[in-house]
């Protein structure tokens, strides 16, 4: 009974022995791979190293560009333009059309945005001599929705008591005051003048940029996204637990060259202690 119980702890001892040389001799090839790749794998412990870092920047950075894109894709979309390069606009046929119901038409066109671009009409009266010798006249002023020429005849047809009722809030009433008349505006009888404005696309000029122009949009741009992205800056202070240096550094401790002499010592070791179980 003893000398099998002896045995089996033989057969034990000699399997844990062999299991135990299978794995030192694992770690010798490993170590005498690594000695003789040792150039290639830095290398690649490098590239490693370099890739997750680098992700670890785009996380870093992401938020900010993201904010920067939205900021200048609003500001193209509304039309501010872009910021640090001069661009190439489309600037339209802007046209403005008079008319009057003493029949008179006159037409303005120009590529330049006009210093205002709502339809109106005015109501003038008749010139009025004044006790001094002057001569007065009132000019009121309303916006109006009217956008063709048709319905701009049948509303200057009109006479002043139904355009009273049916325009909407008077923009301005200016007296004009003059001491000399010409003949013409001594016979000039109380008239209604509609001024209207079109935009058309398919009439345009390609037009740079000015620089200073460029320029005072790219200030805007800057100042604007640096208060956009307050937003990320203060998730990320006052939230997030991702910090960036931390991960930094633990990437570079995990992925940091090995020495070769500690790599050819430590062989070294494995070896002797290998040959001396194989006794």
């Amino acid at each position: 009974m003893q000398d099998n119980e002896s045995e089996l702890n033989y057969k034990r001892k000699e399997l844990e022995k062999q299991k135990f040389l299978l794995q030192m001799k694992e770690e010798i090839d490993s170590l005498e791979k690594q000695l003789k790749y040792f150039k290639l794998i830095n290398l690649k412990m490098d590239l490693i190293k370099n890739a997750k870092i680098t992700a670890r920047v785009c996380q870093r950075v992401a938020p900010y560009v993201v904010s920067a894109g939205i900021v200048a894709g609003a500001f193209k979309l509304f039309g501010i333009g872009m910021p640090f390069y001069p661009n190439n606009e489309k600037c339209y046929s802007n046209k403005m059309m008079e008319y009057d119901d003493l029949g008179n038409i006159r037409y303005e066109q120009q590529y330049d945005e006009f210093s205002h671009d709502y339809n109106s009409l005015s109501i003038y009266s008749k010139w009025q001599i004044q006790e001094d010798g002057w001569y007065k006249r009132i000019v009121t002023t309303y916006k109006i929705k009217v956008k063709t020429y048709e319905e701009v005849m049948n509303l200057i047809n009109q006479d002043e008591v139904e355009l009273e009722n049916v325009l909407g809030e008077c923009l301005s009433t200016i007296c004009e005051t003059k001491n000399n008349l010409t003949e013409e505006e001594l016979n000039e009888e109380p008239h209604i003048k509609v001024i209207m404005y079109d935009k058309d696309k398919n009439d345009y000029i390609i037009r740079k940029q000015p620089i200073i122009e460029n320029i005072m949009i790219t200030i805007f741009y800057v100042l604007f996204t640096m208060g956009v992205e307050l937003i990320p800056w203060n998730y990320r202070k006052e939230v997030s637990s991702f910090n960036y240096n931390e991960c930094v550094q633990r990437i570079k401790t995990k992925y940091q060259h090995a020495d070769f002499e500690k790599l050819k010592l430590k062989l070294e070791i494995k070896k002797n202690n290998y040959k001396r179980m194989m006794r």
